[in-house]
């Protein structure tokens, strides 16, 4: 430890630098290396990654990204923007597919449907909607500045 406060005063004499500059000044440029690091790494991250929204089925869709993956999707009303819930319950009742159906309901329009996928239940809505997502990744035809 003392030879670097050694080599700290004789640097700071040599070149009439005061010694506050002489311990800052690398400290500082450690810094700026890691928020430059940082900044690549946000640059150099895909594009896709910025495409959190989009409308399917006259329904707003918001999910998260982990990695390649799509996770917390869900849907939310157009008219008012809350988060709307499921109602699948013919799909439990129902054999043919063609008659499954996912009603998305929403509490704060009275109760009033808003949109629906046929062919399955909640899963299947979801599954339906992130191969949407992922379609529209593969051909780049996404709006990451889309405003829903």
């Amino acid at each position: 430890m003392e030879k670097i406060k050694s080599y700290i005063s004789e640097l700071g004499q040599a070149y009439n630098i005061p010694e506050a500059l002489v311990v800052a000044a690398p400290i500082f440029l450690l810094f700026i290396a890691i928020f430059l690091t940082f900044l690549a790494v946000k640059l150099l991250e895909p594009k896709y990654r910025l495409y959190k929204q989009d409308n399917f089925y006259n329904l707003i869709w918001k999910w998260k990204w982990k990695k390649d993956e799509i996770v917390d999707l869900w849907c939310y009303c157009p008219t008012c923007k809350s988060m709307l819930y499921v109602d699948d319950e013919n799909c439990k009742t129902t054999a043919t597919l063609g008659d499954k159906i996912t009603f998305f309901i929403c509490h704060e329009c009275n109760e009033s449907e808003k949109g629906r996928i046929r062919g399955g239940d909640r899963r299947f809505a979801l599954s339906v909607i992130k191969r949407e997502i992922l379609g529209k990744v593969r051909n780049k035809t996404f709006d990451i500045y889309l405003d829903l």
